[in-house]
């Protein structure tokens, strides 16, 4: 199952680079659905792992690719997923748009067995989360504040 989300961001791609690839071990300063994180190492590239407690409990991200000059990042998740999720990947990447900045997040479940089954559910969560996520990103880089739905949880 594939999620492809998009959102424009009215700021230069640096300024979104800063907090999306840069600061990837901050998301708990600007997503709702993450109370901590940290990586495991600060100079960030493939095999770095942020480690998160989320609403749902802790999970694991590894970074398979990380690109400052090409602005985009991608990681699998390797803990904390359901049980009938084979495999979670994410990427994101960011293009100019004049001092606007278009950002597009690619995400990707596979799953085991029969957990296909739960694809429509699965994807309809998905989407409200990823939905929020970008909601809540553009926000704080817009804003230099957390929306207030972080800072609500």
């Amino acid at each position: 199952m594939k999620l492809i989300k998009k959102i424009s961001i009215a700021k230069p791609v640096e300024d979104v680079w800063e907090v999306l690839g840069n600061q990837f071990g901050e998301i708990d300063k600007w997503a709702s659905l993450i109370k901590q994180s940290e990586v495991s190492d600060p100079k960030l590239s493939p095999g770095v792992v942020r480690s998160t407690e989320t609403t749902g409990g802790p999970t694991k991200q590894e970074l398979t690719a990380f690109s400052p000059e090409k602005h985009s990042i991608a990681y699998k998740a390797i803990s904390g997923t359901p049980f009938f999720f084979k495999a979670v990947r994410a990427e994101w990447s960011l293009s100019k748009n004049q001092n606007i900045t278009d950002l597009v997040l690619d995400f990707e479940v596979k799953f085991k067995g029969i957990g296909g089954i739960l694809s429509p559910i699965v994807k309809k969560k998905l989407g409200k989360v990823g939905d929020e996520l970008l909601e809540e990103l553009k926000f704080y880089v817009e804003n230099g504040k957390p929306h207030p739905r972080k800072v609500s949880s």
